[in-house]
């Protein structure tokens, strides 16, 4: 029996992603039936609302946005579905999770909670321990808090 038949893979679309995204698919051979594709944008930094599921509204919230954010929200829609496309040609059924919110790494145990993933699967930027404290990691508030295991993927040199 495979002990990760559901993954949530978490982007924000940087190379460390790519590279994490290597890992999930490598899932496969090991039983993993399912991927949760999540991309959490910042609604502190934009002006779609905290807790907006940007798929679901794509329509409805691109005529309240500005030009340039509506833009930028079916470039990461697209980005998103070409993931979805990939996966599924590696033999993966996958969901996808586009939200808005103020607080990612909350967002992200959300949905891992609520689809019952088996794995978080991420990328970690790896940055210092004193950034770390002062900034916060939102990698690092994922393992502290996750209820399942967090594959944190780092890029060697």
């Amino acid at each position: 029996m495979p002990v990760f038949t559901k993954v949530l893979y978490a982007t924000d679309f940087s190379p460390l992603a790519e590279y994490a995204l290597k890992f999930v698919k490598k899932l496969k051979s090991a039983g993993t039936e399912e991927v949760v594709i999540v991309h959490v944008v910042d609604s502190r930094t934009t002006a779609l609302p905290d807790g907006a599921d940007l798929i679901e509204k794509k329509t409805e919230l691109a005529f309240e946005l500005p030009e340039n954010e509506a833009k930028h929200l079916y470039e990461l829609i697209e980005r998103t579905m070409a993931i979805k496309r990939d996966l599924e040609k590696e033999g993966f059924k996958t969901k996808l999770c586009l939200k808005a919110a103020s607080d990612v790494s909350k967002t992200v145990l959300e949905i891992a909670e609520k689809e019952r993933v088996d794995v978080i699967t991420l990328g970690a930027h790896g940055k210092s321990l004193l950034a770390q404290l002062i900034l916060g990691s939102v990698s690092l508030e994922i393992v502290r808090k996750a209820k399942c295991p967090v594959l944190l993927v780092k890029k060697r040199d």
